[in-house]
């Protein structure tokens, strides 16, 4: 496909966005702006689907989504999503086209793709449909559309349902955390049941008459995963831990700074109420990286004191900062190699970066300003020092 350009004016196939002072423009010129710059995304994502595609083909699915992570800036979930779309555009090469002329918009794209990686589909009936539709109009067309050409007892379809299902838990911009998740239709019934008993359970607590049913639902969600109904009715906790951090003052004789292990800070009432339960663990480390003075092991894995400095220190994968939960304790020095169990001698990395350290020759390194450990590809050079900062004791 010939890309041409996406530049100023009508010229051609390109689309023209001037970098003006819209505070002049009336509505229909705001409206007409508008009109353009989603001609211009139109475009350039269909380009994005076809060089993606042509990446993949070339090297591997790895190497490409790192490509979008390093040349784009995208974060894990972004590339994810990106290589989803190419892989699924890179299929309906009508599709693809449609939405580089901007006859259909990114989303009546994507969801013709997850239409047809999910079952049969006429591309050329459901694109027509696409350009005259919204959205929401053509979600319900593809899926009666899909309905008729299967024929079954809809078998087939809830097989597929089950294989799709998914979740994935991630953190916004804003500090808040994102529960995201994709059910069969079973699985959601049963989900959906629960979750408004435990909601209309609250609905009944004279403590809470006055949340809002949007609070009171996520606080229901919150209970459901977090705790167990014994049969007298109690809560308990699940068996899991919770990692809290605070610093012991010495002179003033009193904790401070509390936090969570991946460093978010916690407001001192919360912490005092989610430690009245807690076990209480020292430990010795470095200020300056939050690096164990000494947590040593005889077995290959840490033990539950050294995991917990681990998690203090490293926060989550070194290389993609995935949470602790998703990571292993990789030997600097392999272990039988003569490498130690010990903070000195262990990084904590999820399981992709894992494989680049093992099978794509990236490096475990420590910054020169921040001795903090980092991955650095093999392409990479090492960063130079620039100031020396001293690493007092904390207790």
């Amino acid at each position: 496909m010939d890309f041409g350009a996406v530049t100023c004016g009508n010229a051609g196939n390109g689309v023209h966005v001037d970098a003006v002072d819209v505070s002049g423009l009336d509505d229909a010129a705001l409206d007409l702006r508008l009109r353009r710059i989603g001609q211009a995304r139109n475009r350039l994502e269909g380009f994005l689907a076809e060089v993606v595609a042509e990446k993949t083909r070339r090297s591997s699915s790895f190497d490409a989504a790192n490509s979008l992570k390093a040349e784009l800036r995208q974060s894990r979930h972004q590339a994810d999503r990106t290589m989803r779309d190419a892989e699924q555009l890179d299929k309906l090469a009508a599709t693809r086209d449609a939405l580089v002329d901007s006859r259909i918009n990114t989303e009546h794209a994507r969801i013709l793709g997850t239409a047809a990686q999910n079952g049969p589909l006429d591309e050329a009936k459901m694109l027509a449909a696409a350009e005259t539709q919204t959205p929401e109009q053509l979600r319900k067309t593809v899926r009666d559309h899909q309905n008729e050409m299967a024929g079954d007892d809809g078998a087939k379809r809830f097989e597929r349902q089950r294989k799709a299902r998914t979740a994935r838990f991630s953190e916004r911009d804003d500090g808040m955390w994102q529960l995201f998740a994709l059910f069969d239709p079973v699985a959601a019934a049963r989900i959906r049941k629960s979750l408004n008993k435990a909601t209309d359970d609250w609905r009944t607590d004279n403590r809470r008459e006055h949340t809002a049913d949007r609070h009171r639902r996520a606080d229901a969600l919150e209970r459901l995963i977090t705790r167990t109904i014994s049969a007298d009715g109690s809560e308990q906790p699940q068996g899991t831990t919770l990692l809290l951090m605070a610093d012991y003052d010495l002179v003033d004789d009193k904790l401070g700074r509390p936090r969570l292990a991946d460093g978010t800070p916690l407001p001192p009432s919360e912490f005092h109420r989610l430690a009245c339960d807690a076990d209480i663990l020292c430990g010795l480390f470095k200020e300056a990286n939050t690096e164990p003075i000494w947590m040593g092991s005889t077995s290959r894995h840490p033990n539950f004191a050294l995991r917990a400095a681990l998690e203090a220190r490293d926060q989550g994968c070194i290389g993609c900062r995935k949470e602790p939960e998703w990571c292993v304790a990789h030997h600097i020095v392999e272990w039988q190699h003569g490498g130690p169990t010990q903070p000195d001698n262990l990084v904590l990395v999820c399981h992709d970066c894992h494989q680049k350290v093992h099978h794509r020759n990236w490096k475990v390194e420590k910054h020169p300003d921040t001795e903090r450990n980092y991955l650095r590809p093999p392409w990479q050079e090492p960063p130079k020092p620039s100031a020396v900062v001293p690493t007092p004791l904390r207790m």
